[in-house]
Formats: structure tokens, C-alpha cells, sequence
């Protein structure tokens, strides 16, 4: 399962407040599978409807205490205009 929001984000008051809601943040869940530096998730629910049943992939890469993941570039489904993104975040074990 995976949840990622953006930074400073409050309970919305308004319509528009609930839109900037939806367009920083992802969501989804599944099992997943590796396949050498790819870490392949089976969407069984996501925020994103048109993802569900997918199979979603990132890349992945192990440096000492850290996990660096990397969406593959694609069309925002949430940014006007549909801009080519990717996603880039990285993880330190805590010690």
C-alpha cells in the first residue's frame, strides 16, 4: 500500500479546497512483485480509478540505508494539460 501526500495540507473548506486536495496526493494498494530493478504493484484500489486493476511500475534502487523509487514518465492525470511527470522518492531506515 502506498500513500503520498504533499506538504501543509489542511481539511478543505470549499470545493476548490478539495480539488488542490486531489491534485497532491496519490493512493493505491495491491500485491506486488520484483523483477530486477523493478518493484511491479497489481492496483487492486487506487485514487486514481483508471489505475485500478493495472499493474503499476517503479523502479528501485538499495544504497546503504536508503530505497530510492522512480515512477516511469507519464501524462499527469491530475495537472492541466496533462505535462509529463515522474515521481522520485527516497526512504532512510531509521536507526
Amino acid at each position: 500500500m502506498a500513500v503520498l501526500e504533499g506538504e501543509g495540507r489542511k481539511a478543505p473548506q470549499t470545493d476548490e479546497d478539495r480539488v488542490a486536495l486531489f491534485r497532491n496526493m496519490f493512493a493505491y494498494t495491491g500485491t506486488y512483485r520484483l523483477e530486477g530493478d523493478k518493484w511491479i504493484t497489481k492496483v487492486d484500489v487506487s485514487w486514481n480509478p483508471a489505475w485500478n486493476g493495472t499493474d503499476q511500475a517503479r523502479f528501485y534502487k538499495l544504497e546503504g540505508d536508503r530505497l530510492h523509487v522512480i515512477s516511469a514518465w507519464a501524462p499527469s492525470p491530475n495537472l492541466t494539460g496533462r505535462p509529463m511527470v515522474r515521481g522520485i522518492t527516497t526512504w532512510e531506515k531509521s536507526k
